[in-house]
Protein backbone atom coordinates (compact mmCIF):
# COMPACT_ATOMS: atom_id res chain seq x y z
CA UNK A 1 0.00 0.00 0.00
CA UNK A 2 1.37 3.04 -0.74
CA UNK A 3 1.99 6.13 1.58
CA UNK A 4 -0.45 8.97 0.44
CA UNK A 5 0.93 12.36 -1.01
CA UNK A 6 -2.39 14.26 -0.70
CA UNK A 7 -4.43 15.07 2.62
CA UNK A 8 -7.33 13.14 2.27
CA UNK A 9 -8.53 13.44 6.07
CA UNK A 10 -11.42 12.01 7.62
CA UNK A 11 -13.99 14.23 8.40
CA UNK A 12 -17.75 15.67 7.91
CA UNK A 13 -21.72 14.60 8.34
CA UNK A 14 -22.25 10.99 10.02
CA UNK A 15 -24.84 9.09 11.10
CA UNK A 16 -25.21 6.25 13.32
CA UNK A 17 -27.06 3.01 12.98
CA UNK A 18 -28.55 1.02 15.69
CA UNK A 19 -31.26 -1.27 15.68
CA UNK A 20 -31.96 -1.67 12.30
CA UNK A 21 -32.51 2.56 11.86
CA UNK A 22 -29.94 5.33 10.35
CA UNK A 23 -29.53 8.25 12.77
CA UNK A 24 -28.74 11.38 10.26
CA UNK A 25 -26.21 13.75 10.71
CA UNK A 26 -29.12 16.54 11.75
CA UNK A 27 -29.91 14.58 14.63
CA UNK A 28 -26.17 14.36 16.15
CA UNK A 29 -23.97 16.36 17.67
CA UNK A 30 -20.45 15.44 18.33
CA UNK A 31 -19.12 11.37 18.58
CA UNK A 32 -16.43 10.38 20.45
CA UNK A 33 -14.43 7.96 20.50
CA UNK A 34 -12.99 6.26 23.62
CA UNK A 35 -11.11 3.29 23.41
CA UNK A 36 -7.97 2.82 25.67
CA UNK A 37 -5.67 -0.49 25.56
CA UNK A 38 -4.71 -1.23 29.31
CA UNK A 39 -1.14 -1.84 30.28
CA UNK A 40 0.83 -4.13 31.77
CA UNK A 41 3.47 -3.12 34.18
CA UNK A 42 6.14 -5.62 35.21
CA UNK A 43 8.44 -4.99 38.55
CA UNK A 44 11.98 -5.74 37.24
CA UNK A 45 15.62 -5.88 38.56
CA UNK A 46 16.38 -3.30 35.92
CA UNK A 47 13.19 -1.18 36.17
CA UNK A 48 9.69 -0.90 35.72
CA UNK A 49 8.61 -1.82 32.27
CA UNK A 50 5.30 -0.85 30.62
CA UNK A 51 3.19 -2.59 27.70
CA UNK A 52 0.30 -2.98 26.03
CA UNK A 53 -1.82 -5.17 27.30
CA UNK A 54 -4.11 -6.33 24.23
CA UNK A 55 -6.98 -5.84 25.95
CA UNK A 56 -9.46 -2.60 26.21
CA UNK A 57 -9.87 -1.02 29.77
CA UNK A 58 -11.89 1.34 28.28
CA UNK A 59 -13.99 1.20 24.95
CA UNK A 60 -17.08 3.47 24.73
CA UNK A 61 -18.81 6.05 21.97
CA UNK A 62 -20.53 8.90 23.40
CA UNK A 63 -23.02 10.88 21.08
CA UNK A 64 -24.44 14.33 21.69
CA UNK A 65 -28.25 13.19 20.44
CA UNK A 66 -30.64 15.89 19.66
CA UNK A 67 -34.05 14.20 19.60
CA UNK A 68 -37.09 16.31 17.61
CA UNK A 69 -39.34 14.54 20.68
CA UNK A 70 -39.05 11.60 23.56
CA UNK A 71 -39.78 9.40 20.99
CA UNK A 72 -36.35 9.14 19.23
CA UNK A 73 -35.13 8.18 22.02
CA UNK A 74 -36.56 4.59 21.18
CA UNK A 75 -33.86 3.76 18.68
CA UNK A 76 -30.57 3.81 21.41
CA UNK A 77 -33.51 2.03 24.00
CA UNK A 78 -36.20 0.19 22.49
CA UNK A 79 -36.61 -2.08 25.65
CA UNK A 80 -37.75 1.92 27.76
CA UNK A 81 -40.07 2.65 24.71
CA UNK A 82 -44.07 2.42 25.36
CA UNK A 83 -45.95 2.64 21.82
CA UNK A 84 -48.59 4.76 21.83
CA UNK A 85 -52.22 3.14 21.74
CA UNK A 86 -55.53 4.29 20.75
CA UNK A 87 -55.63 7.38 19.30
CA UNK A 88 -52.25 8.91 20.49
CA UNK A 89 -49.64 9.97 18.48
CA UNK A 90 -46.76 9.57 20.45
CA UNK A 91 -45.28 6.80 22.97
CA UNK A 92 -43.43 7.36 26.04
CA UNK A 93 -39.72 6.01 27.28
CA UNK A 94 -39.73 5.33 30.71
CA UNK A 95 -36.14 4.95 32.75
CA UNK A 96 -35.54 3.87 36.40
CA UNK A 97 -39.70 3.02 36.15
CA UNK A 98 -39.09 -0.65 38.76
CA UNK A 99 -40.20 -2.61 35.83
CA UNK A 100 -37.77 -5.38 35.14
CA UNK A 101 -36.17 -4.53 31.53
CA UNK A 102 -32.89 -6.62 30.27
CA UNK A 103 -30.15 -4.61 27.37
CA UNK A 104 -29.51 -6.22 25.02
CA UNK A 105 -26.09 -5.74 22.98
CA UNK A 106 -26.74 -4.67 19.71
CA UNK A 107 -24.35 -3.83 16.45
CA UNK A 108 -23.83 0.05 16.20
CA UNK A 109 -21.89 1.36 13.12
CA UNK A 110 -20.71 4.84 12.38
CA UNK A 111 -20.96 6.61 8.69
CA UNK A 112 -19.37 9.49 7.04
CA UNK A 113 -22.96 10.43 5.33
CA UNK A 114 -20.66 11.66 1.77
CA UNK A 115 -19.05 8.17 1.59
CA UNK A 116 -20.20 5.37 -0.98
CA UNK A 117 -18.76 2.74 0.73
CA UNK A 118 -17.40 1.30 4.42
CA UNK A 119 -13.93 2.10 4.30
CA UNK A 120 -13.79 4.52 6.71
CA UNK A 121 -16.60 3.23 9.08
CA UNK A 122 -16.24 2.66 12.87
CA UNK A 123 -18.39 -0.77 13.63
CA UNK A 124 -18.97 -1.82 17.06
CA UNK A 125 -19.86 -5.51 16.62
CA UNK A 126 -21.92 -5.48 20.42
CA UNK A 127 -22.86 -2.33 22.32
CA UNK A 128 -25.24 -1.62 24.93
CA UNK A 129 -26.48 1.58 25.20
CA UNK A 130 -26.85 4.18 28.11
CA UNK A 131 -28.33 7.38 28.75
CA UNK A 132 -27.31 10.59 30.41
CA UNK A 133 -30.28 13.10 31.11
CA UNK A 134 -27.91 16.53 31.01
CA UNK A 135 -30.60 18.47 28.96
CA UNK A 136 -30.72 22.14 29.31
CA UNK A 137 -33.64 24.51 29.17
CA UNK A 138 -32.50 27.54 27.95
CA UNK A 139 -32.87 30.52 25.23
CA UNK A 140 -29.85 30.18 23.23
CA UNK A 141 -29.45 26.06 22.96
CA UNK A 142 -31.26 22.90 21.34
CA UNK A 143 -32.42 20.03 24.38
CA UNK A 144 -29.78 17.63 23.92
CA UNK A 145 -29.47 14.27 25.61
CA UNK A 146 -25.69 12.02 25.67
CA UNK A 147 -25.84 8.51 24.93
CA UNK A 148 -22.73 6.06 25.66
CA UNK A 149 -22.53 3.04 23.41
CA UNK A 150 -20.51 1.10 25.70
CA UNK A 151 -18.66 -2.08 23.41
CA UNK A 152 -19.05 -5.78 24.62
CA UNK A 153 -16.38 -8.04 23.84
CA UNK A 154 -17.28 -10.45 21.67
CA UNK A 155 -16.71 -13.33 18.39
CA UNK A 156 -15.90 -10.43 16.34
CA UNK A 157 -14.07 -8.05 18.60
CA UNK A 158 -15.08 -5.18 20.32
CA UNK A 159 -13.99 -2.46 17.58
CA UNK A 160 -13.80 -2.81 13.65
CA UNK A 161 -11.95 0.39 11.94
CA UNK A 162 -12.81 0.26 8.42
CA UNK A 163 -14.54 -1.98 6.08
CA UNK A 164 -16.42 -4.90 7.13
CA UNK A 165 -15.46 -6.97 3.03
CA UNK A 166 -11.81 -7.47 2.50
CA UNK A 167 -12.98 -9.13 -0.88
CA UNK A 168 -14.97 -6.42 -2.61
CA UNK A 169 -16.22 -2.35 -2.03
CA UNK A 170 -19.37 -2.71 0.69
CA UNK A 171 -21.36 -1.00 2.67
CA UNK A 172 -22.70 -1.16 5.98
CA UNK A 173 -26.58 -1.78 5.69
CA UNK A 174 -28.51 -0.15 8.30
CA UNK A 175 -32.07 -2.84 8.20
CA UNK A 176 -30.32 -5.95 7.94
CA UNK A 177 -27.15 -4.69 10.22
CA UNK A 178 -24.85 -6.74 7.91
CA UNK A 179 -22.19 -5.61 5.45
CA UNK A 180 -23.62 -5.54 1.85
CA UNK A 181 -21.66 -5.03 -1.51
CA UNK A 182 -21.70 -1.40 -2.88
CA UNK A 183 -24.82 -1.64 -5.31
CA UNK A 184 -26.80 -3.99 -3.77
Amino acid sequence: MPVPTSADSMGGKASVAINGVEIPSFMLGEITLNFEEGTRTSDRLSGTVNRPSGNFDTSEVSIVFYPNRWDDLQYFFPEDYNAPTGTADWGNIIFGGGTCSTKTAVPVNIHYECEGDDDRDVYIPNALARVTLDSTYNQTDDLAVTITLMAQPGTQGTVRLGTGDLTQRSIYDPTTETTVPVGS
